[in-house]
């Protein structure tokens, strides 16, 4: 009873210690520079007070309606308790990494003394070298959900080891609830974990049938039920839509994606390479039973973390789903584990049978084992996280709130309102729009990545802004300040373009050759499409005329590229080759000649001489034949802000 009451106040006594790590390093410390703490701290806003997205919200949350929401329940717990807004999900994520160290290092102090001081030092080197470490991606990309996914899962595998050398039934049974609960974090710890239960379940079944010669099924039913838990998660084939995503992600190398599968298949090597000597050993020893099970652990979850990486990319090599930056993003796992695997397969080949931290100290009543994790794990999150601010977080938090309050004391999100400032960074400006304002994900509001800017302000009817930005224009205010910001008029700013999504302005105007529109634009079905647009009286005595055109382009595959000609009636084409490397979106710009102004109305020529089927390219059953998306036109004078 002792015994269990001094493990409880351990494991107590750990998590508080995470805990207050968790709250130091996530003060204001550290804020990433990626479009992901734009999009997870929009789902922790929506979160917050429901479990699921109403349909209603699926436009402006885009791809992030299917994501697994616990994560971001976690995040909106601490922001409920206090918290701001991006420092409640700095801390859950920083928890969670937190959580990932001390379980990794608790599970490496009963290995040796020698593996624990040997994995610090290789884990000091990988955050140095790659930065590729748990908890790195927070400060480079902040992927936060796989990372709270990961606490997941180790949490879990060190529960495993324990069940392990209990019962079999009950590893099985909390095997397969434990693939269940972490596939509503993130898909890929839970592919880990999934990865890393089989290989512990099937080694030591496997040895055991070996040895005694008899058939246990319940260790086959749970090779059998494992992965069945991952294939039955709702989120299984949804988040498949994710994997295709696209973005940045910040190795400290210059790492190819060949060299990645590269070490990643180091990393299964060796790791069944321990695996293999753990199969064939002859006999057990009772004296090193904690020891042993503690390395099958790190063993089967590197083979789990190098396995989940290598099928990855070989989906995107054989079958191009999903995208570089994505397999990049998943597997910076890879390089922990590898700190981790190498120094126990030195240990193994050596033959050294690993004497505990606890053993090699003899103190039992300092915990000397216990109190060495503690400092491995505080070395590590201080390497990871002490590093200057990239962005005031104080003054966004301040921002964030009041564009917030924007929404719920005035009612003004969607289509109705962006945030833009010229002083921000400008994914300042894009987590406002569409974590605040909740904004749908048109070429509008993408265009904020790159300077903070709309490219047409006047199409949208409200811009959030600070006070003495730019667009805070006398006569253009709607409303008084609140707090830092004050809301303008879009159309006072600049005029407005005609729209062609559902509903639009625009659509009355579109001719022949466009399929029916829908929440982001009209698609052209086939590869020759009209527009003929009204002009009016004002626009005819326009010095300099241009003809503004937002356009898209179907780009079903990595390598996809997509022609698109503009042309007016007396006037020069316009020409731009989309691919996903330069841009899926692109703004046309067609000078106009006085003559085409004359007329009451103004034909657009859109074309796409490569335009495809969705069907001819193995996508579905749509026939429409997709090459160019229109968005929005209008024609202003050249210079026109």
């Amino acid at each position: 009873m002792f015994e269990t009451k001094k493990t409880w106040l351990w494991v107590g006594g750990l998590a508080l210690w995470c805990l207050l790590l968790a709250a130091a390093l996530s003060s204001n410390r550290i804020l990433s520079l990626s479009v992901d703490s734009s999009y997870h701290l929009q789902v922790m806003e929506v979160v917050r007070h429901a479990f699921i997205i109403p349909l209603q919200g699926h436009e402006w949350m885009a791809e992030m309606a299917y994501y697994p929401k616990l994560s971001h329940r976690l995040a909106g717990l601490f922001a409920t308790l206090g918290w701001q807004h991006l420092n409640a999900l700095l801390m859950a994520g920083v928890l969670s990494a937190a959580v990932v160290w001390v379980c990794l290092f608790e599970q490496a102090r009963r290995v040796s003394l020698t593996f624990l001081a040997l994995g610090l030092v290789l884990s000091l080197i990988n955050i140095k070298i790659t930065r590729g470490a748990f908890g790195g991606e927070l400060i480079d990309n902040f992927f936060f959900p796989q990372i709270v996914g990961e606490a997941v899962n180790l949490i879990a595998l060190t529960i495993a080891v324990v069940l392990l050398g209990r019962s079999r039934r009950d590893f099985v049974l909390f095997a397969v609830a434990a693939v269940a609960f972490c596939g509503c974090f993130h898909l890929v710890p839970t592919l880990q974990l999934a990865g890393a239960l089989m290989a512990m379940l099937g080694v030591t079944w496997l040895r055991e049938v070996l040895r005694t010669r008899k058939f246990e099924p319940i260790g086959l039913a749970g090779l059998i039920a494992i992965p069945a838990a991952i294939v039955l998660n709702p989120f299984f084939s949804k988040m498949k839509f994710i994997a295709g995503n696209n973005g940045s992600v910040n190795l400290g190398v210059d790492l190819s994606l060949e060299a990645l599968a590269g070490v990643s298949a180091l990393l299964v090597g060796l790791s069944a390479w321990v695996l293999l000597v753990h199969l064939l050993r002859p006999a057990d020893d009772p004296e090193h039973e904690a020891a042993d099970t503690s390395a099958l652990m790190f063993a089967a979850l590197g083979a789990a973390c190098g396995a989940a990486m290598l099928a990855q990319y070989a989906v995107l090599k054989l079958t191009g789903d999903g995208s570089i930056y994505a397999v990049l993003k998943h597997s910076f796992g890879v390089f922990s584990m590898l700190a981790f695997v190498v120094p126990l397969w030195g240990l193994t080949v050596l033959g050294v049978r690993g004497v505990s931290a606890e053993e090699m100290l003899a103190d039992r009543r300092l915990q000397a084992g216990v109190a060495l994790t503690v400092v491995a794990q505080t070395v590590v999150m201080v390497a990871l996280f002490q590093r200057p601010s990239v962005m005031d977080v104080p003054r966004v938090n301040a921002i964030m709130e009041d564009i917030r309050q924007v929404r719920v004391t005035r009612g003004l999100h969607g289509d109705a309102a962006m945030f833009s400032a010229e002083v921000p960074t400008p994914i300042v400006t894009y987590m406002g729009t569409i974590a605040m304002l909740q904004s749908a994900h048109g070429a509008n509001v993408i265009s904020l990545i790159e300077d903070g800017r709309p490219d047409r302000a006047g199409d949208v009817p409200y811009i959030v802004t600070l006070a003495g930005d730019a667009f805070d224009k006398p006569g253009c205010r709607s409303g008084a300040p609140i707090g830092l910001v004050v809301v303008v008029a879009g159309p006072c700013l600049e005029p407005p373009s005609l729209r062609f999504k559902q509903s639009a302005s625009g659509v009355p105007y579109l001719r022949e050759g466009w399929s029916a529109p829908e929440l982001g634009g009209v698609w052209a079905d086939g590869k020759r499409s009209t527009v003929e647009i009204p002009i009016a009286d004002w626009q005819r005595s326009l010095t300099s005329p241009v003809l503004e055109v937002a356009a898209f382009a179907f780009l079903p595959m990595p390598d996809s590229k997509r022609t698109v000609i503009v042309s007016v009636p007396g006037g020069a084409q316009e020409r731009f080759v989309f691919d996903r490397q330069k841009a899926v979106n692109h703004g046309f710009v067609v000078p106009l000649s006085p003559e085409a102004l004359k007329g009451p109305t103004l034909r657009v020529t859109i074309e796409s001489p490569d335009a495809a089927t969705p069907k001819s390219l193995g996508l579905g059953e749509d026939t429409r034949m997709l090459g160019a998306g229109l968005e929005a036109m209008r024609i202003v004078g050249a210079g026109q802000p």
